[in-house]
């Protein structure tokens, strides 16, 4: 059964980084930078110079209808290093829903839930290829990100009802009041994350559109929804530092540390923020941006379930 619980484990890892990956391709500009799908101008192996593809590679390898940008070593390997985390990522899963057939001896129900987690990561797989099939349609992007946040989700809840059947009397103690303010910030983080993808390929589209794109017309073409996005988090905050003035009035010890530490990505991801708004949306800015979101939903949920006596007891 150990090996069962570390493939838990590596899984979620291996989702962080492909989620993080995913922020750096986007933060360079590189979603286009494998024009086909699943090879990479045809090859297994991507080039690393112009001279390893056909002179009408521009014409030949078009998307959408539309020719694609001159060649950069730099952004195909981006992308390619993406879909070979994704495809080892993959890998795990197949092994976990192989090593869960062992493991139902302890909950019948294994077999299926990560069975659900395979077909998960395989549509996602489906929607990565329709993103660069479409140019970068920013509602595939958007589906691409929340499909990646519920595996994560299922990954961190399957590792908690494995440890709860595993390790019975090590039972958290119940606090209502605290699952509610949890679930409420995972809630709303969860909301905040979507909107912030959204903003996100907005300003790319524009600045991709706009070859004189500024710090003042990039602002003023998003409007609403850039302000929106930064004043929720005002919001955020706040919840953030009540929920951790309750856990430590509380001595939910464990819990303040766990939502101490969630917090803290909480404050990075406001930096990263800041440095997008005030100095002209960085590329080097965007990747810790997302990446801290995601990073902050997962140790809140992680929260919200070790506030259960048990999962076994739903």
């Amino acid at each position: 059964m150990k090996t069962f619980g570390r493939l838990i484990f590596f899984s979620i890892i291996g989702t962080y980084l492909v989620i993080l990956a995913g922020a750096v391709v986007r933060g360079t500009g590189s979603g286009l930078g494998c024009p086909d799908w699943p090879t990479c101008f045809g090859q297994w192996v991507p080039p690393t110079d112009i001279s390893q593809l056909p002179a009408n590679y521009k014409e030949l390898y078009k998307v959408s209808g539309k020719t694609i940008a001159d060649f950069e070593a730099f952004k195909t390997w981006t992308e390619y290093v993406n879909r070979l985390l994704g495809v080892f990522l993959g890998f795990l899963i197949v092994l976990l829903f192989g090593f869960s057939f062992k493991a139902r001896q302890m909950d019948k129900a294994f077999p299926w839930f990560c069975g659900g987690l395979l077909v998960l990561i395989l549509i996602q797989g489906g929607i990565g290829a329709l993103v660069v099939s479409t140019h970068l349609k920013p509602f595939l992007i958007t589906i691409h990100m929340f499909l990646a946040v519920l595996l994560l989700f299922g990954l961190i809840y399957l590792r908690k009802y494995f440890n709860d059947l595993s390790n019975t009397t090590l039972v958290p103690p119940q606090n209502k009041k605290a699952q509610l303010l949890t679930k409420i910030l995972v809630a709303l983080t969860f909301f905040q994350v979507m909107l912030g993808t959204q903003v996100r390929q907005q300003v790319d589209h524009f600045t991709r559109d706009t070859l004189m794109a500024t710090q003042e017309t990039i602002m003023s073409f998003l409007g609403g929804s850039f302000y929106f996005h930064r004043t929720f988090s005002i919001l955020i905050i706040a919840l953030f530092v009540y929920l951790l003035m309750y856990l430590k009035r509380n001595l939910l010890r464990d819990a303040f540390t766990l939502g101490m530490s969630a917090f803290l990505c909480v404050l990075a991801n406001v930096v990263t923020g800041i440095a997008l708004n005030y100095f002209g949306f960085p590329a080097n800015a965007q990747p810790p941006h997302l990446f801290f979101g995601v990073m902050t939903l997962g140790l809140l949920y992680t929260l919200h379930l070790d506030l259960k006596e048990s999962l076994l007891e739903e």
